[in-house]
């Protein structure tokens, strides 16, 4: 099997997780707050990364930019946060579909704080990218629920996230990055969970770990897909989290897609992808 793919299928593999992992914030979301839920899902990732790191040796993590690491986990915490409510309160291929519109933050703010140089097709892309949000979201045509848009907040505080890891793969490891990422956010989600705590019943208790589970493979598998080969090849396969979120919706909580969260979805996931052609073109 050729590096394409290789890195086809770690996209397929953490598209699935991510799905398993919507399906069973949703199953949850009725008992238990998103600030638990999170918490143990940050919990199981410090559980299976810490003896990874501690095989590799702990002086390989050593870092002088702790401020940075924490910044990025607090961006992120948030953004999961976020992510985790709006699962809980709108149909699940709403909020993969405007997962989607982070790529196009990420350009903005790559302009604007990094003062990288974005081309005018590229803004183009943008423009258009956020031009299937408004197809999604149709401001003034329906209702605009809070959870919609802190999804949107969401995209964009991980978007924020990603800046943060632009800034420090300069200086650090992707293996310390991912570390100081799930251990520092461990202790910021543990807070607010202290207020809102339920104890877990035997039953959930599993369903709470795969949670863990599925999410650090999903990131594993996304990041590990963009090593093996060029983003414009492996990105048309992240598309693949929209039927599966819709197949999970309608078989298990009998949501039906909206046929313009679909269209504003292919939008947004189009224009993302020239971005991913264009810096495979500009970098290669």
């Amino acid at each position: 099997m050729n590096d394409m793919l290789r890195g086809a299928a770690w996209m397929i593999l953490a598209g699935i997780c991510w799905t398993v992992m919507t399906i069973l914030v949703r199953h949850l979301s009725e008992d238990y707050s998103s600030f638990e839920i999170l918490f143990f899902r940050n919990l199981v990732s410090v559980c299976i990364l810490l003896p990874v790191a501690m095989k590799s040796g702990l002086s390989t993590l050593k870092t002088e930019r702790l401020p940075l690491h924490s910044l990025r986990a607090l961006l992120s915490y948030i953004g999961v946060l976020l992510l985790f409510y709006g699962i809980a309160n709108i149909p699940l291929p709403d909020v993969t579909a405007l997962s989607f519109t982070q790529p196009l933050f990420v350009v903005v703010l790559a302009a604007l704080i990094l003062r990288e140089n974005v081309t005018g097709p590229r803004w183009a892309a943008v423009f258009v990218g956020f031009s299937g949000l408004l197809v999604i979201v149709r401001p003034g045509f329906i209702a605009l629920e809070i959870a919609t848009l802190l999804v949107m907040l969401s995209a964009f505080s991980y978007a924020c996230s990603n800046i943060c890891v632009k800034k420090l793969m300069t200086t650090d490891t992707a293996n310390q990055s991912v570390f100081y990422f799930n251990l520092l956010m461990l202790p910021i989600a543990l807070v607010p969970t202290l207020f809102v705590w339920v104890t877990p019943t035997w039953a959930d208790l599993p369903v709470l770990i795969a949670i863990g589970i599925n999410g650090t493979i999903a990131v594993y598998a996304y990041a590990r897909s963009f090593t093996l080969a060029d983003a414009s090849a492996v990105m048309p396969f992240d598309f693949l989290r929209m039927p599966m979120a819709a197949t999970a919706a309608f078989l298990l909580f009998s949501e039906t897609g909206d046929i313009w969260t679909w269209i504003g979805a292919i939008i947004i996931f189009a224009s993302s992808y020239a971005l991913a052609r264009s810096n495979s073109k500009t970098t290669g």
